[in-house]
């Protein structure tokens, strides 16, 4: 811990002796982008001011393809919010119960010639594929946008050996994410004409050739990253690799000390280290312990679980178009049984980044096994 405080000061100091402290151009900002670029391996970078700014940006170049985005009901409000804002009309499909990620047949039977993309988000960390809706979108000149602000290993070669098929990835530099470096996003593509579409859109009182100049044909979105944030980025690339490992090592074995706990499954297999292991899902079946009402279930379980100082977390209780005013009211939450099954009945570990260990995994372990040996006489109890 101490290795990395002195670490992130270093990094902010050449901020400060720089003597400037914004500007695209910053040698912090364009050396981050670079050194981004060659870990993920297959896309030019851009950074921005969030995640969502990210999508916002990406929808905004592909919005004249179509009227509509189609997307998960089980979503951040920050990563559909943008659709909105781009003048589009999302188009809410279900997710599967196994990944929670967009369900893959429902989706690609929903795009037609009015969408004008499609909007995966890998939600928890999770990979979403998705083969036949990329499959379908390419085929009817779709635009193919991923939200992987959760999951950052996706920008890697985790499809059998290949690369995601996919127009843009949205990444997010927020201090919950993997690279935690308080607000920053990242677009990530192929396509140069975003590329420069971002640069014309986001920027005004600056340009990457170094000119201090005023863009009069800008959007005015003013997206630029905080270079605060770039410089503790940049720190941090070089030991992302080895921060996942730790991640989803962490996760298999705490799996491994609860698997055999009733009535708890997790999300998604631990041991498939394509998975970026933000945090560790998982899913409990109440009626298997005795609870007639999902939701209330669940969340008695994670009380017992904080009171013994294992760090869990509901983070969703609601499909996302409840979360955003533009849409509410449109959907109607029981035509999404999937979405609502999850929302009900899921929960994430956090706290497994290192420095925590397998040392710390045994005692969350521990608190899991106690409250479980205790919930028949606690249940006896309140019957």
């Amino acid at each position: 811990m101490a290795g990395r405080k002195r670490k992130h000061l270093k990094a902010l100091g050449a901020v400060v002796d720089s003597g400037r402290y914004h500007r695209v151009n910053h040698s912090v900002v364009t050396d981050l982008e670079r050194r981004f670029t060659n870990w993920a391996g297959n896309w030019t970078t851009r950074a921005v001011g969030s995640g969502t700014a990210a999508i916002h940006v990406e929808i905004d170049y592909y919005k004249d393809r179509g009227h509509h985005v189609v997307t998960a009901a089980l979503n951040w409000p920050g990563a559909v919010g943008p659709i909105s804002i781009s003048g589009l009309e999302p188009r809410f499909v279900d997710v599967d119960l196994t990944l929670a990620g967009i369900d893959d047949e429902a989706a690609a039977d929903t795009m037609g010639s009015d969408v004008a993309a499609v909007l995966v988000t890998h939600l928890f960390g999770n990979n979403i594929r998705a083969p036949r809706t990329r499959a379908a979108a390419r085929s009817r000149g779709i635009a193919i946008i991923d939200d992987v602000c959760q999951s950052i290993g996706a920008v890697k070669d985790i499809v059998d050996g290949v690369y995601l098929e996919s127009d843009a990835l949205a990444l997010s530099g927020n201090g919950a994410k993997h690279l935690g470096a308080g607000e920053l996003g990242f677009v990530l593509t192929k396509d140069l004409g975003l590329i420069e579409h971002v640069d014309h859109v986001s920027l005004t009182s600056s340009s990457r050739s170094g000119a201090r100049l005023f863009s009069a044909y800008s959007q005015g979105y003013n997206y630029r990253p905080n270079v605060f944030s770039a410089a503790i980025a940049g720190s941090r690339i070089k030991s992302l690799d080895q921060q996942l490992q730790k991640r989803r090592s962490n996760a298999t074995t705490l799996w491994q000390m609860i698997r055999d706990l009733p009535g708890l499954s997790p999300l998604f297999d631990p041991t498939d280290h394509n998975q970026s292991m933000l945090n560790f899902p998982l899913r409990l079946e109440p009626e298997m312990l005795g609870f007639f009402q999902a939701s209330a279930g669940r969340d008695f379980i994670v009380e017992l679980l904080r009171a013994e100082g294992v760090p869990v977390l509901v983070w969703l209780t609601r499909p996302v178009f409840e979360y955003l005013p533009a849409v509410c009211g449109r959907w109607n939450a029981a035509d999404f049984p999937n979405t609502m099954r999850l929302l009900d009945t899921m929960f994430c570990v956090s706290e497994i980044a290192p420095p925590n260990d397998a040392e710390i995994m045994k005692l969350y372990a521990d608190a899991f096994h106690k409250i479980w040996s205790a919930l028949p006489k606690i249940l006896g109890r309140g019957a």
